[in-house]
């Protein structure tokens, strides 16, 4: 068993607030070995978010060593994508390469009959597309009232 989708979070604007984060690190490691959920640190990322971020190192340990954590631009959680700037703006990327991928496979099958490929189309691309509408939709709803873009 591994503790996936864990995360950490804390404002950071001094060195202070970087020895708080490790620590709080540490400790969700120590839980995570008492309870045997470890974790994978190849798959634990740092993001650094905000413009005064100073962008710090974090580590942890496996077994026993100091392995120190890489840092990412975007992360994908539950299924959708945000950057580092706090926006979906990958999503619409990820999305299209994942509609091109099904339908490239569409194409390549032995079906020619419009029928059985609309349905296809239908079945398996469209709703990629639909739901990435419908996130676009809610994230620049929310934009315009915060008066952010």
């Amino acid at each position: 068993m591994y503790a996936d989708d864990t995360k950490v979070s804390r404002e950071v604007d001094s060195t202070q607030q970087c020895t708080i984060l490790q620590t709080d690190q540490n400790q969700i490691h120590t839980w995570s070995d008492t309870w045997q959920l470890k974790f994978n640190s190849t798959k634990c990322k740092i993001m650094h978010t905000g413009h005064m971020n100073t962008g710090a190192k974090y580590s942890m340990k496996e077994h026993g060593t100091e392995v120190v954590l890489k840092s990412s631009s975007e992360k994908q959680d539950l299924g959708e994508w945000i950057d580092d700037n706090l926006k979906f703006t990958s999503l619409a990327e990820h999305v299209m390469t994942k509609s091109n991928q099904i339908l490239g496979l569409i194409k390549c099958s032995s079906y020619k009959d419009t029928n059985i490929l609309k349905k296809l189309f239908t079945a398996l691309v469209r709703p990629h597309l639909a739901y990435a509408n419908t996130m676009f939709c809610v994230v620049s709803n929310v934009q315009e009232r915060c008066g952010t873009n």
